[in-house]
């Protein structure tokens, strides 16, 4: 725990979300809006993912503007839906979740972010959960 002494966490506008991508692959129809991800989501997301949080914050950004995939497990279904990037280079998978309804200013907020492994990934498209893009 004693990284998260050493970070300090400050509120991360991550972009526009890409609202036409989302509803062209999953048919999710979406308000144009940005994605914050607040200072309790950052730490809520630390506190989950201690080994791999201060790694892949540096992809968040990245994860949310150009998704490899798209998706909503069916127990967040009207709570929020996962965009998801897999990087090549380096090889790592970034999952981050997001809440379905933007607030009144059209900003919708970061729930989670964390790594997934290819195995992961690949069980949520064969359950059909998430889709390439």
């Amino acid at each position: 725990m004693s990284n998260i002494l050493k970070y300090k966490f400050r509120p991360l506008t991550l972009g526009r979300l890409p609202t036409e991508l989302i509803y062209a692959t999953i048919r999710l129809a979406l308000s144009d809006g940005v994605v914050h991800f607040s200072i309790p989501a950052q730490k809520h997301a630390f506190q989950e993912h201690p080994d791999t949080f201060l790694g892949y914050l540096p992809f968040a950004s990245e994860t949310v503007l150009n998704p490899t995939h798209v998706g909503q497990a069916p127990q967040h279904r009207g709570e929020s839906f996962e965009v998801i990037k897999a990087f090549t280079e380096p090889d790592l998978i970034s999952l981050v979740a997001i809440c379905l309804r933007p607030s009144n200013q059209g900003v919708y907020t970061v729930r989670s972010m964390y790594p997934i492994d290819r195995n992961k990934l690949e069980r949520r498209i064969r359950r059909r959960f998430v889709v390439e893009v």
